[in-house]
């Protein structure tokens, strides 16, 4: 449903005859027209009715994620010394950006995804009718702009207990400045008709471009109905077929899973139900009794999945003990006989990574924000041609808007980042976490247009590694998060369980960074820092030169060795080694750890990072720069013909990389905790990554014991033919409470 607010029905008036909305006739406190997927709502004039009729309307209608909200209305422009450059925008529409109430100061973002036919603004939020006199001078200029109205504010705070950011659009008309003391202060009951009438002027002067974008999101909210439906007929198909099978709670999570899995797979209900009939059917007229009252329980699982079944026999019920028969059995089949079809990037689309051969691009391409992000957005996600011809607004390029914290907008640093992104849109920001740990905000929606945080990392930097992690003998295994999120988009990561949202926090005090790390090893005597533990520095190292900066400290600390994990690759990776600024002995210090997948799986679930061939390529170089180098087979995704891609990849390896000259290697397939899984699941429910029937020990999900000891268990012994056995690290699957290494 689209859920569209104003505050007088004056400011869409047009719009209801346009839309041929009808009047609602109930006892509804306020007033209320609908049409085809949509609701609009009159508020009246302030914060306390726009809440107040925006919750009610809410509640009334069990709004929930997945609602659009529209906010439509009027607003007054704030001018600075030119006038005559504001009264330019009067009846132009623009689309807000940033909120802020002003009796509060706090600010509140909406998700900006699209490209709109709207440019955009920010906008105040106040108690009262805007005096001309009580703002002193604005600035209206470019992006500074600034609107004012009298609801924006409680309608964003209102709504966010119901519905996601990113199905929040606040579209505002410029209709005034204001008004001078003593003046009519609420244009829409004033007695003068030539006001009106110039009000209504203004509003439909674009009344076009919203007319269309409301019809954007009318097809869009059907989109969602159908989906919302087809789910509504799988959980009817899951509850019939868990009621015959006698599922508990725990079985019944388990079919879940398996059946969203296979779905997935694109094995159908009828082939289920097939393998069910063959496997769990009736047999032969001639079985003998206990044969036939089995026969009739494997029936009721067919029943489950809607299949008619012949009830002659009186046939009893299955049992809870041969429900989990049924259960293994299906889910046996489904591991062992299909083809792995991870043709996603997480969220279920095709991909469209526009990969170049040396996956290279953020290395070789720094100089040109447009490059780095147009030409190859497979690093950062891409928008698919498909999307945007079925689609009137196609998502927003990557990091076109850039959010910035306040105290550092005069920073150096954010100034040379912010000039490889000429066109982005800068919005200043008290704090990363306002926009970063917004409520209800999606990952999969945001994964399409990722937005840029530029800000301060306070309180702890450094931290213990992980359990999960091998820490490969060191004494002090610390790590530190210099980026939140990754730039790439690997569809099995557990960062998409791990934060809120898919946007990329750039933390850029690295000076405070550097301190705590003399401290730690002013009291502990060394350190062993993974500086791109749970991201891909290198991959960012265009933008802002991480790798670099730590390298010239890392020739100051003699006790300091650094892990820089990968999976870049490419002629671009190795000139940025070649100048990065360490000696020969800091540059035994300085460990590249190169992930190592097969390129079927790199293709298939790990978009955006460099092909086999140029990581290998990247390894070789930096072999030959002097560098440390560990490959990590890690983590092993499995595929129904796992052995053929991992031989494949292994002969590879051997065959071109100087297995001798190799610091170590570590090895472990696929683990991640429950609760990251549980969050994964949600926020991409159409991968098959976070909808494989995994085993759970110890609070971390994983693969089937027997096939995962089968996969590590293959890797190790081949590995043991090139190296011995102190150089190979294989993660414990006796350890508890842990996340999957990246």
């Amino acid at each position: 449903m689209v859920y569209i607010f104003a505050a007088h029905k004056g400011e869409v008036e047009h719009l209801i005859k346009k839309l041929s909305l009808g009047k609602r006739k109930t006892s509804f406190p306020f007033l209320q027209y609908e049409g085809e997927e949509i609701l609009l709502t009159i508020t009246g004039q302030g914060q306390i009715n726009a809440s107040v009729s925006v919750g009610a309307t809410l509640q009334e209608e069990k709004a929930k994620k997945g609602d659009i909200l529209l906010s439509l209305g009027s607003a007054a422009v704030i001018f600075g010394k030119n006038r005559t450059a504001s009264e330019e925008l009067m009846g132009r529409w623009f689309w807000i950006q940033k909120l802020e109430q002003q009796s509060t100061g706090r600010c509140f973002y909406p998700d900006l995804l699209y490209k709109l036919d709207f440019p955009e603004a920010r906008l105040l939020t106040g108690d009262k009718i805007l005096e001309r006199t009580s703002m002193g001078d604005g600035e209206i200029s470019g992006e500074k702009r600034l609107l004012y109205d009298m609801e924006s504010a409680a309608v964003f705070q209102t709504a966010n207990f119901y519905l996601a950011p990113e199905d929040f659009f606040f579209l505002r008309c410029v209709t005034d400045f204001g008004v001078n003391p003593g003046e009519e202060t609420d244009s829409f009951s004033s007695s003068s008709l030539s006001w009106k009438e110039k009000l209504q002027s203004l509003l439909q002067k674009e009344e076009d471009k919203v007319l269309r974008f409301i019809g954007f999101l009318q097809k869009k909210s059907i989109e969602r109905r159908k989906e919302e439906e087809e789910e509504i007929t799988f959980q009817k198909q899951l509850q019939s077929l868990s009621e015959s099978l006698h599922c508990s709670f725990v079985m019944e999570k388990q079919l879940e899973r398996l059946l969203r899995y296979a779905f997935l797979q694109g094995i159908s209900p009828e082939e289920i139900r097939e393998y069910l009939e063959k496997n769990f059917g009736r047999r032969n007229a001639g079985d003998d009794a206990g044969q036939d009252a089995e026969n009739g329980a494997k029936e009721e699982v067919l029943k489950g999945l809607g299949k008619d079944i012949d009830k002659q026999g009186g046939l009893t019920l299955i049992d809870k003990r041969a429900g989990k028969k049924a259960l293994s059995s299906l889910k046996e089949w489904i591991l062992s006989e299909r083809t792995l079809q991870v043709e996603c990037d997480g969220s279920g689309d095709s991909l469209q990574s526009n990969r170049g051969g040396s996956g290279d691009s953020l290395q070789t391409h720094c100089s040109s924000s447009e490059n780095i992000l147009m030409n190859h957005c497979g690093c950062f996600g891409s928008t698919s041609p498909k999307g945007r011809h079925a689609n009137r607004y196609p998502y927003q390029e990557h990091f076109q808007h850039i959010y910035v914290e306040e105290a550092l907008l005069q920073s150096p640093d954010v100034e040379r980042i912010l000039r490889k992104f000429p066109k982005a849109k800068v919005i200043p920001i008290r704090h990363y976490k306002d926009v970063f740990n917004r409520k209800k905000q999606g990952r999969l929606a945001q994964s399409h247009s990722r937005k840029l945080i530029l800000a301060k990392k306070e309180g702890q930097r450094l931290y213990d590694g992980a359990v999960v992690c091998q820490d490969f003998s060191e004494s002090h295994f610390c790590y530190t998060s210099l980026l939140m999120n990754c730039p790439f988009h690997c569809a099995y990561c557990y960062l998409q369980g791990m934060y809120p949202s898919s946007n990329l926090v750039m933390f850029l005090n690295l000076e405070d960074y550097f301190s705590d790390c003399r401290k730690w090893i002013a009291e502990k005597g060394s350190l062993y820092l993974c500086i791109s533990y749970d991201t891909d520095l290198l991959a960012m190292e265009g933008i802002y030169p991480y790798v670099e900066e730590f390298a010239r400290f890392l020739n100051q600390e003699n006790a300091l060795r650094i892990e820089v994990r990968t999976k870049a690759g490419g002629e671009g990776l190795w000139r940025k080694m070649q100048k990065l600024p360490l000696s020969s002995d800091a540059r035994k210090r300085m460990i590249f750890a190169f992930t190592l997948s097969p390129e079927e799986i790199i293709e298939e679930a790990e978009e955006g990072t460099a092909r086999l061939s140029s990581r290998i390529y990247a390894i070789q170089k930096a072999l030959e720069e002097g560098y440390l180098v560990r490959l990590c087979f890690d983590p092993m995704i499995y595929h129904p013909r796992w052995k053929e891609p991992y031989s494949d990849l292994l002969e590879e390896v051997f065959e071109k990389i100087p297995m001798e000259q190799i610091h170590d290697c570590s090895l472990g397939s696929f683990r991640i905790s429950e609760s990251y899984l549980k969050a994964m699941g949600k926020a991409l429910p159409n991968s098959p990554h976070t909808q494989f029937p995994y085993e759970n020990t110890g609070g971390y999900y994983h693969y089937p014991k027997e096939l995962m000891e089968e996969m590590e268990g293959f890797l190790y012994s081949r590995l043991q033919e090139k190296l011995p056995k102190e150089k190979i690290f294989r993660w414990d699957s006796q350890e508890e409470d842990s996340v999957n290494e990246k």
